[in-house]
């Protein structure tokens, strides 16, 4: 008779897998973010991949192909961006003035109501913007550094994703084999189904994250340029790229919009049309276009969601934030078809979704 298993070792044991996974993760970031991001993009262009080698291009032409269709894209984006924001620098100037003007006038109330000299308004407002100024320059100095590291780690990314579109088969063969090994040849008609199901929920997941992203930069676009903000090209599809990032993203980027036209615009008119622009779309993206597009995709409830978030941003900063949701998609395809890991998949899956799963045998 086997002996019983102590629950506190057992909760132990856990809780060290848990620490050791989260610590490699952060202590071995400049690593695996590249790794991940490149299995996030290949995953991506998977059904692309597919469609070429339908079309009888060899393997490593058609990733090939691929990646330098991702990159022409991406370039193209960023050429926009670019010009978009030295556009937005011309008027650097004249929000330098509208901000002086407001602080006076924000002096001049003070004094009048409050009976507090200017001099002790403007010492003390002077003591704040060198802590701030101080906080700013590190913070620049992150999104620089994180900048080059981006450019630097590029050509390794893409290097990654074609090397994983091109030895995609020899990684699912490999994890077959596990699967053959631990839980023997009556799991692998499942493993099979696993193996799929990851990498179609990756795929399409990211897929319609994108095309949202793309319909609301056209979106944003028209509605600002109709408002009358200047730039806004550029902030529609700032907002749209923020909004890529689940909850957090949208209020950030409307935020930016609304407090740049409050700041340029002498009434506030202008920055209440703007707030319910955004209002509007934040709408249309919650109970339309994300459910329909990408909602079915990954089955997520919304605790699971945000911790996952909270925890991307934790370990691995903003990339985490933007790769831990589809990552806990794919974790909950696996919960789905293996037997003892079930209950954690109900546990962060939406309740409203059906789990085919539970038809079939699960993994052992």
């Amino acid at each position: 008779m086997p002996p019983k298993s102590n629950p506190v070792a057992r909760f132990n044991e856990v809780l060290f897998f848990l620490v050791l996974v989260f610590g490699i993760l952060y202590v071995a970031k400049s690593f695996l973010i590249p790794v991940a991001i490149g299995g996030m993009m290949a995953m991506l262009l998977v059904p692309l991949c597919r469609r070429l080698e339908k079309w009888k291009i060899p393997r490593g032409f058609s990733a090939i192909i691929c990646v330098l269709l991702l990159l022409l894209l991406l370039l193209g984006v960023c050429y926009l961006l670019i010009n978009q924001v030295v556009a937005l620098g011309k008027d650097l100037p004249m929000i330098v003035a509208k901000l002086n003007e407001m602080l006076n006038s924000g002096h001049d109330y003070i004094s009048e109501h409050f009976q507090l000299p200017v001099d002790q308004q403007k010492a003390y407002l002077q003591n704040q913007i060198t802590g701030l100024t101080n906080l700013a320059g590190k913070f620049v100095g992150d999104i620089f550094r994180s900048l080059l590291s981006l450019l630097v780690h590029l050509l390794i990314i893409f290097a990654y994703t074609a090397l994983l579109l091109i030895y995609r088969r020899r990684i699912k063969n490999f994890v077959l084999a596990l699967v053959r090994r631990y839980a023997g040849r009556t799991s692998l008609d499942e493993a099979h189904d696993v193996v799929r199901k990851t990498t179609d929920v990756a795929s399409a997941y990211l897929a319609g994250v994108c095309m949202v992203a793309l319909i609301f930069s056209v979106i944003n676009t028209i509605g600002l340029a109709i408002i009358g903000i200047e730039n806004a090209l550029f902030f529609g599809m700032m907002v749209a790229f923020i909004n890529i990032i689940p909850y957090i993203g949208s209020v950030a980027g409307s935020s930016i919009v609304i407090l740049y036209t409050f700041i340029t615009r002498d009434t506030l008119v202008t920055p209440i049309i703007v707030a319910l622009f955004f209002i509007v779309m934040q709408q249309i993206d919650s109970y339309i276009l994300t459910p329909k597009i990408t909602g079915g995709k990954i089955a997520l409830n919304a605790l699971a969601t945000l911790m996952a978030l909270l925890l991307g941003n934790l370990v691995w900063g903003v990339a985490g934030m933007i790769l831990f949701v589809p990552f806990l998609g794919v974790t909950k395809v696996i919960f789905d078809h293996v037997e003892s890991l079930k209950p954690f998949g109900t546990l962060i899956g939406d309740r409203d979704a059906k789990s085919k799963a539970e038809k079939k045998p699960a993994i052992r």
